[in-house]
């Protein structure tokens, strides 16, 4: 009740202030049935917000998106199924379906009348505009009666989860599998059978799975000591991705980041469905993201994990590659990385000893034609030292397509050459 007389509108409290003026003046003239006016124009809203209140309505509501997880820059498709499943019909309802600001604005409907077993579905499209996970919802319900005296809003608890995840390029493919390839892909094996002394062990390094701890070695030995798995051989690479403020320019999609975390998942489902088990390593410190995720079932498994990883990144006010390039050393297989502006210290920290004959790629963005301003040192001579320390250098432009500076990379081991990549409009 309480909510309710909370819940007048304007033409409603306006009732009430006349009828009561009316009731007044009607006592001081003497104009009974100006009285009975009056207090007719009281009685009516205050009757509908006692009705409205003690109304128990029973709607349902259920929302579906489709897909769930979408590229940035295409739409999902929402449709929200609303049931009457109250005796009594109910007069005009708003519904407002909340939306996350980077998705669009909120959705508004109306209904006139909703009648006992009434069913009705209402679909609409969301643009994915930004990365990041996101809850539509939950959604609201204004409820009106016949006369506009009362606008009671109510709202259901349930969202729905949507992830905008970075658009990912088809890309050509390469011949990676050379020999300097096949040196980094190191397997794990043990023996399928015989006692625990027979189980061969090895050194523990940062990322491994602590579950395969070989603790009575570990006692023996006086360090931490790892079981080496028997599983199918498989190829594994890391995508390292710089996401440091200060090595990116640009705002918004059409940012030098927004290139760089679109190319790191181009590369990395590439090689997924290559067959490769990928990690993700940034200059953040976080010890999840640098174990191997080969455990998983399939290739598309790992690959919506390496997206949904990606989705959530943002820019770090971080001013180093350090912790990047330490967790670099634990078995990184084919590495792949994506380059913001480095400065010499970072150069230097991708000088970083691999184990020998590892390959090192890297898609080194010219983020001075992002802000049009020169970087110091200039992109050719970050591409110079990088190939000075084994990397294989392409350079990136706005404008350019993922498979365009991927393509553009060397194909020989110690073949070292600046990518010339033309814009091709805007990414």
């Amino acid at each position: 009740m309480r909510d309710s007389l909370a819940s007048l509108t304007i033409r409603g409290r306006a009732f009430i202030a006349a009828g009561v003026t009316t009731t007044v003046c009607s006592i001081l003239l003497g104009f009974d049935a100006l009285m009975r006016v009056g207090i007719l124009a009281v009685a009516l809203p205050l009757i509908t917000a006692i009705w409205v209140g003690r109304t128990r309505y029973r709607l349902m509501a259920a929302r579906t998106v489709q897909p769930g997880r979408v590229s940035m820059g295409d739409t999902a498709q929402v449709r929200v199924d609303l049931v009457n499943r109250g005796k009594l019909p109910v007069g005009m309802l708003l519904f407002e379906d909340r939306v996350p600001p980077s998705l669009g604005p909120s959705v508004r409907f109306t209904v006139d009348r909703m009648g006992a077993a009434w069913r009705r579905s209402v679909s609409y499209e969301v643009q994915a505009s930004q990365r990041g996970h996101y809850e539509l919802g939950p959604l609201g319900v204004r409820i009106s009666d016949p006369f506009g005296f009362i606008a009671l809003s109510r709202s259901f608890s349930t969202t729905s989860a949507i992830a905008v995840v970075p658009r990912v390029e088809g890309l050509t493919p390469l011949p990676l599998s050379g020999g300097a390839s096949h040196a980094g892909d190191r397997q794990l094996r043990s023996s399928p059978s015989g006692s625990a002394e027979d189980v061969t062990v090895r050194e523990y390094r940062q990322g491994d799975d602590l579950r395969r701890v070989h603790w009575r070695s570990t006692a023996r030995v006086g360090s931490l000591m790892v079981r080496r798995e028997e599983r199918q051989w498989q190829n594994r690479a890391t995508v390292l991705l710089d996401t440091r403020h200060r090595a990116h320019a640009g705002s918004g999609a059409d940012s030098s980041v927004e290139w760089a975390i679109s190319a790191a998942a181009s590369v990395g489902v590439h090689l997924e469905k290559s067959g490769y088990a990928v990690r993700l390593l940034t200059e953040r410190h976080e010890p999840d993201a640098t174990q191997w995720h080969a455990h998983l079932a399939g290739a598309s498994e790992r690959a919506s994990l390496l997206l949904d990883q990606l989705s959530a990144l943002t820019l770090t006010p971080l001013g180093a590659l350090r912790e990047a390039t330490a967790n670099l050393t634990s078995e990184p297989g084919l590495t792949v990385a994506v380059l913001g502006a480095c400065t010499p210290q970072d150069l230097e920290d991708l000088g970083v000893h691999l184990p020998p004959r590892t390959r090192k790629l890297a898609l080194l963005l010219d983020t001075s034609q992002w802000a049009s301003r020169p970087v110091s040192p200039s992109v050719e001579e970050q591409r110079v030292a990088l190939a000075r320390r084994g990397w294989q250098v392409s350079v990136a432009v706005p404008g350019a397509s993922v498979d365009s500076v991927w393509r553009a990379l060397p194909t020989h081991a110690g073949h070292h050459r600046r990518a010339a990549v033309p814009a091709q409009g805007r990414a």
